[in-house]
């Protein structure tokens, strides 16, 4: 563990949709498959989906190139409707972590979704940050982490769209 602090990404949106909707399409296989993804030619396919405190998912992600990103996420805390927590990591297609795409890329990034309503809007705060980074990965995710948080953005883009049919 390292004494090392970050600024996390943090990002907020308001969705014209119940908090429970909001909640389901952020733990259920065939709601992510729509949205969390970063654009609309991506395909995404979930392989296992044990979504809730202590489980974990695998997806794959297919590129418009043809290109497979795998991706495993495992879930720390669920407490409906409110809370998200989870780490990602890239994977192969059997669940192996493997190391970060770009050099220096903290090895554990965690995500927590906060949700509230009023009136049929929820209000989400979306919370990216890497976990016990070395120096070296928080001189890296100091540097880029913005554009990490636009991909985030775009996939909220794509959340919206979804919630509203």
């Amino acid at each position: 563990m390292t004494d090392i602090s970050v600024e996390p990404a943090v990002m907020t949106r308001d969705f014209n949709a119940p908090m429970q909707l909001v909640y389901e399409a952020w733990t259920q296989a065939e709601h992510l498959c729509q949205w969390q993804v970063p654009n609309a030619e991506v395909v995404c396919e979930y392989v296992s989906a044990d979504i809730k405190a202590g489980g974990s998912s695998l997806h794959k992600m297919t590129m418009p190139n043809g290109h497979d990103m795998w991706l495993l996420t495992r879930y720390q805390k669920l407490d409906p409707f409110t809370t998200i927590v989870f780490r990602q990591y890239r994977s192969n297609e059997e669940g192996d972590i493997l190391p970060p795409p770009m050099p220096n890329w903290p090895k554990e990034i965690e995500a927590i979704i906060q949700l509230s309503e009023n009136n049929g809007v929820t209000h989400m705060k979306f919370i990216w940050q890497p976990v016990n980074p070395t120096p070296e990965e928080a001189e890296a995710w100091t540097a880029s982490h913005a554009q990490g948080a636009g991909g985030w953005a775009r996939s909220f883009e794509l959340l919206a769209a979804h919630l509203a049919r």
